[in-house]
């Protein structure tokens, strides 16, 4: 998978990592792939919750030691 921006959210508190995602999508262009990293254990369940409302597409969500990857497409 190509990740064209990566947003590092790490050791911030919920909102911060779904505020700096929303900051990100905003400046990218539909079929782009945002890399979110997070530490908050909120934030996986945060993102698909906003990403269904908002009518982005959460690809991939993975945990690698404290660290999540979301993978988030950018839509139209």
């Amino acid at each position: 998978m190509k990740v064209n921006i990566v947003v590092d959210a790490r050791y911030k508190s919920c909102p911060g990592p779904l505020l700096a995602l929303a900051e990100a999508v905003m400046k990218a262009s539909p079929g782009q792939i945002i890399m979110l990293l997070a530490t908050d254990p909120g934030a996986p369940q945060d993102i698909r919750e906003w990403a269904s409302n908002v009518g982005h597409k959460v690809l991939n969500i993975e945990k690698v030691d404290e660290t999540y990857r979301i993978y988030l497409e950018v839509l139209g």
